[in-house]
């Protein structure tokens, strides 16, 4: 991808003829930018535009360019396209829109565009695109006016709408390189990834998500690089109206965002939620170490903030520090006697008694800096425009006199005050800090350093689907009832005792040799929720009343009794009531699934999710993130379950997932966990047809 970020030459296709205001015209974009090499430009009446020649044909240009920007209309991209081929240009950026994100003829227009350019071993970047920008060369293929840093930000971004770029300052903060994949027809994020794990000039990789294919192969890609440059995500789609503009916005296919986070989470990578989030997090990853503790120093010119310090570095799972010794020695004494400083350390006091609050914060601020108990530091500071408060105001100065590359520790910076924008750009060129509008955001920022600190620390796994076998899936798309139960029971998931029947004498022989209390169930595929149909039976202890039963309800389900339909017959157990499933995600693929069961299981929602393939560590992991974990360790004085032997079940139930890609929809609920062990005792697996 070094032709598109870098390309020696380039055509550009669909030129206006306009310049100016309201024109949006490519050519003029590329100029104001700075770009300084070869440029072509291609338009069928023009001679002249902006001073550049045009040509007429394509054929007529006397080099093959790098690259080649087409901005026509939809109709004439795949004619243009080919030419483009013809002459030897093997990387394209289709700005127009009106394919896939359209209608179902521009998708027939995008899978023409995309199968010619395969047959001739070209690579497209859209259509639906602004394609790319390098602030480092000058190059941009916008048709907006993109201001250009002088010293770009080794962050890249790779985006499925050109806004970000165009925005930048506002969504991410300093930006070097960025790339919108648009309708990403042919190149998305995996092969962007790639180039940019390459690249000496991109250390923050920043990506915007509507959709994704490829899942697997993107976490593979992501997480491999995460280990040397963050990864941080900006999902969008996660709502329901959300995920249908974006099926409309880009012709992605948006997953279930509750899976979609657990992928990112087990991956290591950052993800964030906002607009704001986004930017916060870029400044983090841009500007401080890692926070490799969980103790952080905080210094307030009001025990108030202090407070709400406090409140926000919690929701961050961050906790204060012990006040330093050196702190205590050297600022507490220059205060009121009556003032015994603690953690968070107000400043007020002693700065309005010294009258110089700015030593003092200084001298806080190091005290923290050099406790081998602190690990990062969140300070607040007044940024008050008035000439009068000038002496409280931390300049540059103030933060490099702390000799902050000593320590590697993040210091945030929580400014307050209407001068707080002017401090904070003041701000910006110092290493080693990062400020921020708010307690939260600087918290949260901590938060996040925290975060990539302790997800360094995980242990490479692979991503791909690798099956010990591959057995073939049953003839039948739906098991239920006994036939699920032995499914389940090969893959060694430890089942009830069960026996599907069809006559009274059979149920009856049935319970007999299982042992009473015994359960009757209607299996059939139109009873799936048979518990709340009355389909159910429970605490049957005589002969007797397992033949009644039996005739109760083969009268209420009307269906005659035959082959996989019919009445099961299980031995009753008495524990906690969990659910475990497999569902297909079309992104991600198999995703393995706990929560608590039975018949509430919607009602509580306490569900977690996880990819598959899980190892026991990952499947203990996955029952203690549960709320209703508790009630699996002996709440209140109750006896504990099986922890081990739940956790095992779930192993189990990952490698039959891995083994059958065809399965759709897999549920055990309930599965029973007692203190001797657990046991399916419904289940039913769906797979998928053709």
């Amino acid at each position: 991808m070094q032709e598109v970020f870098d390309p020696k030459a380039v055509v550009l296709i669909g030129v206006s003829r306009q310049t100016g205001v309201g024109a949006y015209n490519g050519l003029e974009m590329l100029q104001r930018f700075g770009y300084r090499g070869a440029v072509y430009v291609v338009h069928p009446h023009a001679r002249e535009i902006l001073g550049q020649k045009v040509y007429q044909r394509l054929a007529d240009i006397p080099e093959v360019p790098d690259l080649a920007v087409i901005a026509v209309g939809r109709d004439r991209v795949l004619p243009v396209a080919e030419e483009c081929f013809a002459k030897g240009i093997r990387w394209l950026i289709i700005i127009t829109q009106g394919f896939a994100d359209a209608d179902r003829e521009g998708k027939r227009l995008q899978e023409e565009l995309v199968t010619a350019a395969r047959h001739c071993q070209a690579r497209i970047i859209g259509p639906n695109t602004m394609g790319v920008m390098n602030a480092f060369n000058g190059f941009t293929t916008a048709f907006v006016d993109l201001p250009r840093s002088p010293d770009p930000a080794p962050v890249s971004l790779v985006a499925q709408s050109g806004a970000l770029q165009v925005g930048s300052e506002s969504f991410l903060g300093p930006l070097g390189k960025a790339v919108d994949i648009g309708n990403a027809a042919d190149l998305g994020f995996v092969e962007v990834l790639e180039y940019l794990e390459q690249d000496p000039q991109t250390r923050i990789i920043a990506l915007h998500i509507e959709g994704l294919i490829q899942g697997r192969r993107f976490l593979e890609t992501a997480d491999r690089i995460n280990r040397s440059k963050p990864v941080v995500i900006f999902k969008t789609g996660v709502s329901a109206s959300g995920a249908q503009a974006a099926l409309s916005h880009t012709g992605s296919m948006v997953g279930e965002d509750q899976i979609f986070s657990a992928a990112v989470a087990r991956a290591g990578l950052t993800r964030v939620h906002s607009a704001l989030d986004l930017q916060d997090t870029l400044q983090a990853f841009r500007k401080l170490p890692l926070l490799r503790g969980r103790r952080i120093g905080i210094a307030t010119p009001s025990g108030a903030l202090g407070i709400i310090a406090l409140d926000a570095l919690s929701r961050e799972d961050l906790v204060s520090g012990p006040l330093p010794e050196n702190i205590r020695n050297i600022v507490q004494p220059q205060g009121p006697y009556w003032h015994i400083l603690h953690n968070p350390v107000d400043l007020w006091p002693i700065g309005m008694l010294t009258g110089d609050y700015l030593k003092i914060a200084q001298q806080t601020l190091s005290g923290f800096l050099a406790d081998p108990n602190i690990d990062g530091i969140i300070c607040m500071l007044p940024a008050l425009s008035s000439p009068l408060h000038s002496n409280i105001i931390a300049s540059p100065t103030f933060f490099a006199d702390l000799h902050l590359e000593r320590f590697n520790k993040p210091l945030v910076v929580s400014l307050y005050g209407d001068g707080r924008e002017v401090v904070r750009r003041n701000l910006d060129p110092v290493p080693g800090v990062a400020g921020y509008f708010s307690v939260e955001q600087a918290a949260h920022a901590l938060g996040q350093l925290y975060r990539r600190y302790q997800a360094l620390k995980r242990p490479t796994e692979s991503w791909r689907l690798v099956a010990k076998t591959n057995p073939p899936a049953p003839a039948e798309p739906l098991l239920l009832g006994q036939a699920a139960l032995e499914f389940l029971a090969a893959y060694q998931i430890p089942i009830v005792s069960s026996r599907l029947t069809h006559t009274p004498e059979e149920a009856a022989a049935a319970a007999a040799s299982s042992g009473y209390p015994v359960v009757l169930k209607i299996i059939a595929p139109e009873w799936l929720h048979k518990s709340d149909r009355g389909g159910v039976i429970l605490n049957l202890m005589t002969e007797e009343a397992v033949r009644a039963g039996f005739e109760r309800l083969q009268y209420l389900s009307a269906l005659p009794f035959s082959g996989p339909v019919g009445i099961l017959v299980q031995k009753q157990l008495s524990g906690r009531e969990l659910l475990l499933g497999i569902k297909a995600d079309s992104t991600f693929g198999p995703v393995i699934v706990a929560g608590y069961g039975g018949v509430h299981t919607e009602l509580w929602g306490d569900v977690v999710k996880t990819l598959a393939p899980v190892n026991l560590a990952q499947a203990r992991e996955m029952l203690a993130s549960l709320r209703s974990y508790p009630l699996l360790t002996g709440y209140r004085g109750a006896p504990p379950t099986a922890i081990d032997e739940l956790a095992q079940t779930l192993v189990h139930l990952s490698n039959l997932a891995v083994a059958h890609p065809t399965l759709r929809e897999l549920d055990i609920n309930p599965l029973m966990a007692t203190p001797e062990g657990c046991w399916a005792v419904d289940a039913r697996l769906v797979w998928r047809q053709n």
